[in-house]
């Protein structure tokens, strides 16, 4: 089954194929807090509804991260991510320093406060990505 695009605007895609219990999530362009917060929630809808257990997020696009932003995907987002069936989330990282380790930050305080209920790594490509989640 081809996958299924469950949401798409200028800055955020969400595509799923429930045959291959596979959700690929794409950051389009550099985001404000709002958007972040918007396109965060609509990705925990959509695995709330669709029950998939394995997440490609691609944030290769995303750029600077606010730091209210930060706060909010380490407090929140993970948290109710928790709240689904996800398994395992394989995140594709900027190739920009700043933004790469601004974003492993985020999933270093969300394990921190124990909000994290799933396997989650980064990578650096979204072949090597889907390997692990594959695997």
């Amino acid at each position: 089954m081809p996958f299924d695009i469950k949401y798409a605007t200028d800055f955020y895609m969400i595509e799923v194929d429930l045959d291959a219990d596979l959700l690929q999530a794409k950051w389009l362009r550099p985001v404000s807090v709002k958007e972040m917060e918007a396109g965060g929630t609509k990705l925990y809808e959509v695995l709330r509804d669709t029950q998939v257990a394995r997440v490609l997020a691609n944030a290769q696009d995303l750029g600077v991260l606010p730091a209210e932003a930060k706060e909010w995907m380490s407090s929140r987002f993970y948290e109710l991510l928790s709240l689904t069936q996800l398994k395992k989330m394989a995140r594709v990282l900027p190739e920009n320093l700043f933004h790469r380790v601004a974003l492993e930050s985020v999933v270093t305080r969300a394990d921190a406060l124990g909000v994290t209920k799933f396997d989650v790594r980064n990578f650096s490509s979204p072949k090597e990505a889907l390997r692990w989640l594959d695997s």
